[in-house]
């Protein structure tokens, strides 16, 4: 082996099961006995439920079990604030929501049996406008919110249909407007995307007859399965085991957990093993997608280009619902001063009811929104008072000793750093590259931006076996980020071994305590539990080595793999120590509880733009991303992590659009949502300034959540550059650029 694992391009340690069809997904899971599930969607945004007429279904042969809302209870549910059913009770906010289940012997007899449900409905006054929503005029829909349980609930009865407030700040903001020599205002709206993941959900309920409940789901949490339906079911937890499965990528939108406790009652009702697997029309229709958003800001700018105020104030579409996000807030509101040194700030954000299909957590949740307007903003500022672009936030970016627009303390602001990787790379100050023919515009944008790295709680267990390899348990998911693989290279570099060595024992909620996977959090927290689990086994080992030399602890060194009796030349492998102590455990658990740091991972890129003048047509030519790193530990994965959030950021901005029409979701199949190909995704160079200090085990920084936000407002101000239209409204179309230049006389 190499001196170090770290920084090695190895290959995913699942990625033979995935590649040679053995990895098992929910989907794969088969019962003995086992019923099919399917739920009934609801054909109106908002309405009464009047009467469910089940006794057709019930009688058609094959089917088991016919569940509503009302056999349940009006229990509610939520990750975040507990506001939704399961399946529907009396009424229904949005088209899609589950208004009854079936359990059956086959899918043709499920769907067979759901179109012989009879609803009867009263149809009521909808609004899918989120600003309308907050309007006098509004319909209420949410008349018991005072009574829902969960953080961040909104505490003035005075405002309709809020599900959450954010605020933050810092300095006085009418005294740095009153400082300003020039104000801007300008505002933005975003659009709803779906995180495209390749795996609809899928879930399998197996109740035993002592009542024990074992479940197999597509889920980034586990341990937070189990326990949301310990509390939905009224039983103990630990009568409800989650199984270990793969998880076929997630993005965030996996988060929920609705169709477990659906399903679950189907189970309960039939006395069977149900298993419940989403079509992809209803993982469109009712999945949990980018919350669109409307944003204002606000500036106050001096004579020098220097700002001095910033207020900004963002509006999230959160939909019929709040259960789907986590903490019923969304980051971007931190994000609405961008990483600029403003000494006086205001910032509020508002997640609002709608009678949409609820949304919830994608990819730097709230940011992609938030980056894209304020980058917008900051362009169109440096445009009016004549400073290029990149001077502009050269000018304004945090430096060493500033706190962030919330008034944050963060150490090592890499924003001057990347700006000038990003301008070198690129070659900004040269002139822009030729256009390819005559009919197109070319032209050059860039963006800033920064992200959290996230906190929370995980456990590793490392134990040797008796052939001397090491099992190391997790019950975090992999869901496609190479997760399992960053273990094997942490507990390789401890100990000196080959990775190789190293075995992955993925557990389910019988294995070691895992908070779930979420928030650019991985290698921060689950490394660090690595990095602990592994620490103490070399203890554990040194220790059966003197207990077998008969010497004290202090005499027994560890080196590259093996325990050495200092002095001497004896040593023992792990294989030796294992055969050694065949009485005795050798295993250590790594235990690691972290708050969110004060390290932030910066970042910027500038795209390279070719628009055609004729139909408006954008064709991306290249980008140029930069980010500050530390070590990295696995090459392959990091610059993988980066790919993949550029492409989707590339989607959001040219080519996604969860389309909806008086909430109804018209783009209900992967042919109608259209997501990048190969053909879309242009030239992608990538660079990295040194950070020097970073979370994660050996000083590591994540990445993650870090390439999808600054690509949107990095396209729309290569887009104006090259032909002086702005957008403000997403997606950015050829629709939309054509009128833009017709107005304008085709391009500057």
């Amino acid at each position: 082996m190499k001196n170090s694992a770290i920084g090695r391009a190895l290959p995913r340690v699942e990625g033979a099961g995935k590649v040679g069809g053995l990895s098992a997904y929910a989907a794969d899971i088969s019962r003995p006995g086992m019923l099919w599930g399917g739920f009934l969607h609801s054909p109106f945004a908002h309405a009464r439920i009047l009467n469910i007429d089940v006794s057709r279904a019930q009688r058609l042969p094959g089917v088991r079990a016919v569940v509503t809302g009302k056999d349940i209870g009006a229990r509610l549910y939520g990750v975040g604030i507990e506001d939704k059913p399961a399946m529907a009770v009396d009424r229904v906010r949005y088209i899609g929501e589950k208004v009854a289940g079936v359990a059956a012997v086959d899918k043709d007899t499920v769907e067979e049996a759901l179109g012989l449900i009879d609803v009867e409905y009263e149809e009521l006054p909808a609004v899918f406008d989120p600003l309308e929503a907050i309007g006098p005029d509004a319909p209420l829909l949410h008349p018991d919110y005072a009574a829902y349980r969960g953080p961040n609930k909104c505490d003035d009865p005075r405002l309709k249909n809020v599900q959450g407030i954010q605020r933050a700040g810092k300095g006085n903001i009418e005294e740095g407007f009153v400082q300003a020599d020039a104000i801007f205002e300008n505002s933005f709206q975003t659009h709803m995307v779906h995180q495209a993941f390749i795996e609809p959900r899928a879930c399998v309920i197996e109740i035993d007859p002592q009542g024990r409940v074992a479940v197999w789901t597509s889920n980034q949490s586990n341990f937070r399965v189990r326990k949301a339906l310990a509390a939905y079911a009224d039983r103990p937890e630990e009568t409800i085991i989650v199984h270990p499965v793969s998880v076929g990528g997630s993005f965030g939108g996996k988060i929920d957990y609705e169709e477990v406790l659906a399903t679950y009652q189907l189970a309960h009702a039939a006395g069977r093993p149900v298993k419940f697997v989403e079509s992809y029309g209803e993982e469109l229709m009712d999945g949990q997608p980018r919350h669109p958003s409307v944003i204002e800001l606000r500036t106050g700018v001096k004579k020098d280009g220097t700002l001095c105020a910033w207020e900004g104030k963002i509006y999230y579409n959160g939909g019929a619902y709040s259960a789907r996000n986590s903490r019923n807030a969304l980051n971007g509101t931190f994000l609405l001063a961008g990483s600029y040194r403003t000494p006086h700030v205001r910032m509020e954000g508002t997640l609002i009811y709608t009678n949409q299909v609820p949304t919830g957590y994608f990819r730097a949740p709230g940011e992609v929104q938030t980056l894209f307007a304020v980058e917008s903003h900051v362009d169109m500022m440096a445009e009016a008072l004549g400073i290029e672009p990149l001077e502009f936030r050269l000018r304004n970016a945090m430096r060493e000793g500033d706190t962030k627009p919330n008034g944050e303390h963060i150490r090592e602001p890499h924003t001057l750093d990347v700006l000038k990787e990003a301008a070198r790379l690129s070659g900004w100050k040269k002139p822009k590259p030729k256009a390819s023919r005559p009919a197109t515009l070319v032209g050059r944008g860039i963006g800033l931006g920064d992200r959290h790295i996230g906190a929370g709680e995980s456990n590793i267990e490392l134990s040797v076996e008796p052939d001397g390899f090491l099992k190391l348990a997790t019950s975090v998911c992999d869901v496609g980020v190479g997760t399992h693989t960053m273990h094997t290279q942490v507990t390789a570099e401890v100990l000196g071994i080959d990775p190789g060595l190293v075995r992955i024992d993925a557990c389910g909620t019988d294995g070691p305590y895992d908070e779930g996977v979420r928030a650019q959090r991985g290698t921060h927290v689950e490394g660090q539990a690595v990095l602990r689990a592994a620490t103490a086994l070399v203890e554990v080992l040194r220790l059966a080595a003197a207990a077998h030399w008969k010497v004290t602890v202090d005499r027994v060194d560890w080196k590259k793999g093996r325990a050495c009796l200092q002095g001497t030349k004896k040593s023992l492998s792990l294989g030796e120590i294992a055969r050694l102590s065949r009485n005795g455990a050798l295993s250590a658990l790594g235990h690691y509880k972290g708050e969110r740091p004060e390290v932030y991972a910066f970042q910027a890129m500038v795209a390279e733009v070719e628009v055609d003048r004729e139909t408006g047509q954008v064709r991306l030519t290249h980008l140029y991303y930069v980010v500050d790193a530390t070590k990295i530990i696995n090459p392959i994965n990091y610059y993988g992590q980066i790919q993949g959030g550029v492409t989707q950021g590339l989607g959001f901005s040219l080519i996604e659009n969860l389309a909806t029409e008086d909430g109804r979701v018209t783009t209900l199949s992967l042919g109608d949502y259209k997501i990048p190909n190969i053909s879309d995704i242009p030239a992608l160079t990538i660079s990295t300034v040194k950070a020097k200090e970073g979370p994660g085990p050996f000083g590591t920084k994540a990445v993650a959540e870090s390439g999808i936000g600054v690509v949107t407002p990095a396209i729309v101000n290569a887009i104006y550059d090259a032909t002086g239209v702005r957008i403000r409204e997403l997606p950015i179309t050829a629709e939309k650029i054509l009128a833009g230049l017709q107005k304008n006389g085709h391009g500057r």
